[in-house]
């Protein structure tokens, strides 16, 4: 049973945290990972994150899952998952991931999300990593890919940087784009944009074209990218002064990551000077809320109503004798 993290799981969780998956790629690569302290600070805070652990009846095998909870947003997002690792004579020959573990935790965990309101759980997996059939199996389904590139600096010219930092007035505007920018399917899960971290726009007159949003980690910088198709043209121009605000250094680069439906981007970053360092599938499983119960209360209230002859019936007469 699937049942959320309380003091006496510490030592599983202590235990598990190294066979921990990141499914996550912006905390992944931009700020240290713990999943232990991460629930202990959550269990005293009530932060945006959530922990639950799993135990086989038989004690073989445990597992735990940690994902985040945006506020305000109706997605969670699979931070990381962990399980005792399968027999290395099974692993020779398939995965190494405990299948049967992953299975229950992500349904406990999907149902714990569903409880809270919550209607999606994403998840990014490596395209080729041997999370996406666990997940497909667990009733994830891929909505887009996405790569994330890497400038480690110095950062380039940009010249005449023209980003300007949002303000309450550009609100509005921000959210147009985001709506002409990300397919209507992504919207369905992501309905707004980043809400963290520091946003800077370029216009052109009074249109918005493009929107950077940065945000902070203690490793790194993560970037996302969302230009208006009609400014392609200035993407490298876009790209340059984006990279010029993050200001990427040795010991702390900038991650920017780009969905595929924005792949003509990535070409304005290769001539900035990124390098490609991963490719991932975003994947969602949609929650469902079960309506048993309420279905159950409306047949007993039909049948406590009178029946009544529907108008159709009344409109019936006996034939009359032709004349």
């Amino acid at each position: 049973m699937v049942r959320p993290f309380s003091l006496r799981d510490w030592s599983l969780l202590r235990r598990l945290s190294d066979e921990g998956t990141l499914l996550h790629a912006e905390s992944a690569l931009t700020r240290s990972c713990q999943p232990l302290r991460g629930a202990l600070f959550n269990m005293v805070t009530r932060g945006d994150a959530a922990t639950y652990v799993w135990r086989a009846e038989n004690g073989d095998s445990s597992g735990f899952v940690q994902l985040l909870l945006p506020p305000g947003q109706p997605h969670a997002q699979l931070l990381c998952l962990g399980a005792t690792p399968v027999d290395g004579a099974d692993a020779e020959h398939s995965s190494s991931i405990n299948e049967d573990a992953w299975f229950f935790l992500l349904d406990g965990a999907v149902a714990a999300m569903g409880q809270r309101g919550i209607h999606s759980v994403i998840a990014e997996v490596e395209e080729t990593g041997p999370e996406l059939p666990v997940l497909r199996q667990a009733g994830f389904a891929v909505y887009t890919r996405q790569d994330i590139w890497c400038m480690a600096g110095p950062a380039p010219s940009a010249g005449d940087n023209q980003l300007q930092l949002v303000t309450e007035a550009d609100e509005w505007d921000v959210e147009w784009l985001y709506a002409h920018t990300v397919p209507p399917l992504i919207q369905l899960v992501e309905p707004t944009p980043p809400q963290e971290g520091q946003d800077w726009i370029l216009r052109e007159g009074d249109d918005l074209v493009a929107v950077v949003n940065l945000r902070d980690g203690r490793a790194a910088t993560w970037m996302r990218l969302f230009i208006h198709p009609n400014a392609q043209a200035r993407a490298g121009e876009i790209v340059a002064a984006a990279t010029t605000q993050a200001r990427p250094q040795p010991d702390h680069p900038v991650y920017c990551c780009v969905r595929r439906y924005q792949s003509w981007v990535q070409s304005a970053l290769l001539q900035s000077g990124y390098a490609l360092c991963q490719s991932q599938a975003v994947m969602v499983r949609h929650v469902v809320k079960s309506i048993e119960k309420k279905a159950a209360e409306l047949g007993a209230r039909l049948q406590t109503q009178p029946a009544h002859q529907s108008t159709m019936l009344e409109g019936l007469r006996e034939p009359q004798p032709f004349r």
